[in-house]
């Protein structure tokens, strides 16, 4: 019995030795590579007699965006700042010169999405869709 205890001394000896010898690693975590926003393309077409003003409501502030002039069709990107925390945003509008103004539903922006934002003559009849 005395041959197995000086064994098994010998291999836990060999084991704590070769743990208190082995090298350690320091783990460094680097952040998450964050992937680009993807492009979001709004498309206005304004059939109001007048210019309008846009703005981008995220995170529950209000950005001015673009002009629009009366009559005028206008492609343009909304730029990743303007996405908020969560990619949901609400387009408003303000007419130049009247008290009037609208503001859309909550838009979920995923992906190369691309929103569409007709203004109509009278703004509360204004629509988005988003495809």
């Amino acid at each position: 019995m005395s041959v197995r205890r000086t064994i098994l001394a010998s291999c836990l000896l060999a084991a704590a030795f070769l743990s208190a010898c082995a090298r350690r690693n320091a783990i460094t975590e680097e952040p998450l590579a964050t992937a680009p926003a993807d492009a979001v393309v709004l498309e206005v077409e304004n059939h109001n007699w007048a210019d309008i003003v846009l703005y981008v409501v995220h995170d529950g502030v209000h950005t001015r965006f673009a002009q629009v002039a009366a009559t005028q069709n206008v492609s343009m990107k909304i730029p990743p700042q303007l996405h908020g925390q969560m990619g949901v945003i609400r387009i408003a509008a303000r007419r130049i010169g009247g008290l009037d103004s609208f503001v859309s539903q909550a838009i979920s922006l995923r992906g190369n999405a691309s929103v569409r934002f007709t203004i109509e003559s009278n703004l509360a009849r204004s629509s988005v869709g988003v495809w």
